[in-house]
């Protein structure tokens, strides 16, 4: 799992702007990867044809409904 989290990490940055959290605890950060990981495997599923900047823009503001995807999985 840690070697998918450090192959990722330009795709969660380039879509979720990783790097501009101000979280510093490891294990906040470490879990944030794996919540954005999981989500860039479920997101294509619940919305097909969408790239991911489009599905960001879509869901930035309501973060229930990236839960919602997480809980259907």
């Amino acid at each position: 799992m840690f070697l998918f989290t450090i192959n990722h990490h330009w795709r969660r940055d380039a879509v979720w702007g990783e790097d501009r959290s101000r979280t510093r605890h490891p294990g906040a950060l470490a879990a944030l990867a794996l919540l954005r990981n999981a989500l860039f495997a479920l997101l294509p599923k619940h919305f097909p044809d969408v790239s991911h900047p489009e599905i960001h823009e879509q869901l930035h503001s309501h973060p229930a409904a990236c839960l919602r995807v997480l809980r259907a999985a």
